[in-house]
C-alpha cells in the first residue's frame, strides 16, 4: 500500500448516499464491493476504505450481505436511482469517484478497467460524462464545473489533489523520557493521538501524518490498517506488528497555519530504562533519516541532567540539519523560584558550549495546547482535565506564563488570533500556535 493514501481525506461526511435507505444504500455497496473483489482482492487499503463505507453507511445496526451480486444486471437500479432530494441526479458519477478512491487512486490503468465497465451499463448519452468524471480524477486541468451533482465529492478530490503536490515537512523529534514528548505531538495534532504514559512507550517509530482536511477520522496502520481508529486502537500497539514503525494519518487542528503536508516523526525516549532497543532505533533515526526539522524537547523541570547532555553532544556530531531547541513544562515553574527567561538563556548557553551555532530556543506548554485544542473544538474533557484547564487559564494570564512573547518578533507578528475567549488565549499563550509557524514554515 502507498503510505500517501494515509494523508488523503474521505468524501463521507456530507456523501449523497448517507440521505438514502438502507436498502439503498446496501446496493450501493454491493457495487463497492464488486470491483474491491474483482480488482483489489488483497489490497489493504481497498478493503479497509469497504469496510469503512459498510461501517458508516449502515452503522452496527444493519447487516451487510454481498450476495453474489452481479455487476451488470443489479447494479442498474442504483445506477439510476436519483438522489433525495434532487431528483434529477443519479449516483452513477457518484459511483465512479467512489470505486477509483477505492481502486485505483494511482492507478490510471486500473481505473480504466473499471470504468469501462461503469460504460458498459449506462447508456449511450451518458458516456461522454462519464469520461469526463473520470478524466478529471487523473487530470486536475480537466472541469467538472457543470456537473452539480458531483460538487462535494469533486472539491474533496481537488483538497486531496492539491495537498498531495507539496513535498511533506519532515520533522523528527527526540526527547529524553518524561520531556512530554508524546503531549506536544498531541497537542501539534490537536488530538489525542499519541500516548502519554511511559510505561506504555515501545521501540518504534511513529509517524503522524497530517491529512488535507478535516473527515472527522484517524487512520492507524500497526500491521493492520484502520481508517477509523478509535481511542483503544491508537493507544495500543498491535503485537503482530513486527516492523518498527507505526503510521497515524489524521488531520491537525490549527488556527493559524494553512493545512500543509506535515510529517511528525516520534522516536523513542533514548534514556528508558525498560529496553535499550528504543536508544538504538531513536539514535538510528536521527543519523539517517532526511528531515527539514530536528525538535529537541527539553524538560523544563529538569533541565542541564547528564542524559540530556550526552543526547545532545550525540546530535551535535551526528545531525547536520535545522535544530529547534524547545523547553516544555514551563507552565510548571514557581514564579518565586524559576524564571522562564533566565532558563532559556541558560539553555543558549549550555548549548553554545556543546557546539551548537546560535541555537533557537523556545519554550511552550504542550498540556494546556492540548487542553485548549480540545476545548475549542468541543472534545469531551473530563472533570480532572476541565479542572487543569481553568487553571491553566488562570496561570498563563501572567506575564511570566505568556509563552508566546519569548519568541522570536518576526514569528509573533505571524500569529494572529481575534478571539477573547479564555481557551483561546490560553492557546495563544501556551506558545504552540508559534511553534506551529515555525515548523510550517521551515522551508
Amino acid at each position: 500500500m502507498n503510505n500517501i493514501l494515509l494523508e488523503t481525506s474521505q468524501m463521507l461526511s456530507k456523501h449523497p448516499i448517507l440521505a438514502e435507505s438502507s436498502d439503498l444504500k446496501i446496493k450501493y455497496i454491493n457495487i463497492l464491493d464488486y470491483f474491491v473483489r474483482k480488482y483489489s482482492n488483497d489490497d489493504t487499503w481497498a478493503n479497509s476504505m469497504l469496510n469503512l463505507y459498510i461501517k458508516k453507511l449502515l452503522g452496527s445496526d444493519i447487516t451487510y450481505t454481498y450476495n453474489n451480486f452481479d455487476f451488470h444486471n443489479d447494479s442498474k437500479e442504483i445506477i439510476a436511482n436519483r438522489f433525495k432530494p434532487f431528483k434529477f441526479f443519479t449516483y452513477r458519477y457518484c459511483l465512479v469517484f467512489d470505486s477509483i478512491f477505492m481502486n485505483a487512486y494511482e492507478n490510471k490503468e486500473k481505473g480504466e478497467k473499471i470504468l469501462l465497465e461503469f460504460e458498459e451499463i449506462n447508456r449511450q448519452r451518458y458516456k461522454e460524462k462519464l469520461k469526463k468524471v473520470f478524466n478529471f480524477l487523473y487530470d486536475s486541468t480537466v472541469s467538472l464545473d457543470y456537473i452539480d451533482n458531483v460538487r462535494y465529492m469533486r472539491d474533496c478530490w481537488d483538497r486531496n489533489r492539491e495537498f498531495l503536490k507539496t513535498d511533506p515537512i519532515k520533522v523528527l523529534i527526540t526527547a529524553n523520557m518524561s520531556a512530554g514528548k508524546s503531549t506536544l505531538m498531541n497537542a501539534l495534532v490537536g488530538k489525542k493521538v499519541n500516548k502519554t504514559q511511559n510505561d506504555s512507550c515501545t521501540a518504534k517509530i511513529h509517524y503522524i501524518l497530517n491529512k488535507s482536511f478535516e473527515d472527522n477520522l484517524s487512520y492507524e496502520f500497526d500491521y493492520l490498517l484502520d481508517l477509523d481508529a478509535d481511542y483503544d486502537t491508537l493507544m495500543e500497539d498491535n503485537e503482530d506488528n513486527t516492523d518498527n514503525k507505526i503510521i497515524v494519518g489524521s488531520h491537525f487542528r490549527t488556527l493559524n497555519s494553512k493545512a500543509k503536508r506535515i510529517w511528525l516523526i516520534d522516536t523513542p525516549g533514548v534514556n528508558s530504562s525498560q529496553d535499550p532497543q528504543h536508544k538504538e532505533i531513536a539514535l538510528n533515526a536521527i543519523k539517517s533519516t532526511k528531515t527539514d526539522l530536528l525538535i529537541y524537547l527539553l524538560n523544563g523541570e529538569n533541565i542541564g541532567t547528564d542524559d540530556d547532555k550526552k543526547h545532545l553532544l550525540y546530535i551535535q556530531k551526528n545531525f547536520n540539519g535545522n535544530i529547534l531547541f524547545v523547553i516544555n513544562k514551563v507552565d510548571r515553574f514557581n514564579n518565586d523560584e524559576d524564571s522562564v527567561s533566565k532558563t532559556i538563556n541558560t539553555t543558549i548557553e549550555d548549548l553554545k558550549g556543546m557546539g551548537f551555532i546560535e541555537p533557537t530556543v523556545v519554550p511552550v506548554s504542550s498540556y494546556a495546547a492540548y487542553l485548549a485544542k480540545m476545548s475549542i473544538f468541543e472534545e469531551n474533557l473530563n472533570k480532572y482535565e476541565k479542572e487543569e484547564l481553568e487553571m491553566m487559564c488562570r496561570k498563563l494570564k501572567m506575564p511570566e506564563y505568556q509563552f508566546n512573547t519569548y519568541y522570536p518578533k518576526n514569528i509573533q507578528d505571524l500569529v494572529r488570533i481575534n478571539n477573547s475567549k479564555e481557551d483561546y488565549q490560553l492557546l495563544i499563550h501556551s506558545g504552540i500556535l508559534h511553534l506551529e509557524n515555525i515548523i510550517y514554515n521551515v522551508r
